[in-house]
């Protein structure tokens, strides 16, 4: 049984750069002064939040923060920095501006002064890094912020904070960040979905549903639509295999479901292979706006996916989820009340069929929507 993805080289050259980095911010940057910080008791009104990672699933672990801040602070100013990808995902939180970090080269190098210039000007009285996992790049930006206030987990790149948080023992990534905040006397926002659509938006999502099923969804109206993601990291080893996608799009369809397979921009290799194998009445969706794929992943009755960033977001959209984990790392990174499929010897098509049918066939009060 292996227990971990495996480690690919970049990943290892980029960790191996970051003990070098922290070995020589020990020698020359000396620690700052440990201030207490309680949040319920301050009256901020410039905040900067922090979550320095690009992929999606880490941007929406950033949401509760953003709801918990804006409920105490309603009249603050509120900025987030992040990946790109959460402009998109965050259009409808309640911040006030978006900043953006950026790995694309040579433009990094002009990119992060002017962002540090930037920051600084506006004088924040509050950032905080939000990462709960001692990420380099978020406590470089909360430290060079010029925010009176540099708040971050206590760890190995706390050497920019003059706010440390306790590490609790905890490692759910859904749970860690809600111990961070109330820590810190913020009361948690945890109000489903997390991730709010416009009624405009949901409705153009079932339109859009409808009209790539044609007449599957005409036949009957009271069948339940599932929707699959196929793709998954597969530099970390988190794709399950296509064969295995296929038979559980295919078991689901025999099943009477209207069943729509999704690929992602990573998996666009597939689809051939993929509109082969499966029954031509089923639809393949390449939707390249990551809100459209939200709404119509929000009108899915079940949703199917590997440890993608796709189940994170079918859970802060409240939708039904199945996720398949081929790694015994689930208690770290599954989203509470999403039905986990894993098993030591690898996760087989039945077992994942099997698991479907018992979520489809659950009343309706207990879905997580």
């Amino acid at each position: 049984m292996i227990l971990s993805p495996p480690k690919i080289f970049r990943y290892r050259l980029n960790h191996d750069l970051r003990s070098m980095i922290h070995h020589i911010t020990t020698l020359v940057v000396t620690p700052e002064r440990q201030q207490r910080l309680d949040l319920s008791k301050e009256q901020l009104k410039k905040i900067l939040i922090v979550r320095a990672t690009f992929r999606m699933g880490d941007s929406i672990l950033a949401i509760p923060a953003v709801k918990s801040f804006r409920k105490r602070f309603p009249e603050a100013r509120i900025d987030f920095l992040g990946a790109p990808i959460s402009a998109e995902i965050f259009k409808n939180l309640p911040i006030d501006n978006h900043f953006t970090i950026t790995r694309r080269y040579p433009g990094s190098g002009w990119h992060y002064p002017v962002l540090i210039r930037r920051l600084r000007s506006i004088r924040y009285d509050l950032a905080i890094d939000v990462s709960c996992s001692q990420s380099a790049m978020g406590s470089f930006l909360v430290g060079f912020s010029g925010a009176r206030l540099r708040a971050g987990l206590k760890g190995k790149w706390d050497l920019w904070f003059n706010v440390k948080i306790g590490k609790q023992s905890e490692i759910n990534k859904y749970k860690t960040l809600p111990n961070l905040l109330t820590g810190l006397g913020l009361e948690m926002d945890s109000t489903m979905p997390l991730l709010p659509l416009s009624v405009t938006e949901i409705e153009n999502g079932r339109s859009e549903l409808r009209s790539l099923l044609n007449d599957e969804v005409e036949k009957d109206m009271g069948k339940p639509i599932a929707g699959v993601f196929v793709g998954g990291r597969k530099s970390w080893g988190k794709r399950w295999p296509l064969s295995n996608f296929c038979r559980v799009i295919s078991g689901l369809y025999r099943d009477g479901v209207n069943v729509v397979a999704f690929i992602g921009p990573e998996e666009k290799d597939l689809s051939g292979d993929l509109r082969n194998s499966l029954d031509p009445h089923i639809p393949l969706i390449a939707e390249p706006s990551l809100r459209n794929f939200a709404a119509m992943v929000s009108n899915c009755d079940l949703f199917v996916t590997g440890d993608s960033g796709p189940m994170h977001l079918a859970y802060a959209l409240g939708t039904r989820t199945v996720a398949i984990f081929l790694y015994p790392n689930f208690d770290r990174w599954g989203p509470p009340g999403v039905r986990i499929a894993y098993q030591s010897s690898g996760c087989s098509p039945e077992e994942v069929l099997r698991i479907c049918r018992e979520e489809l066939n659950r009343p309706v009060l207990d879905r997580c929507r």
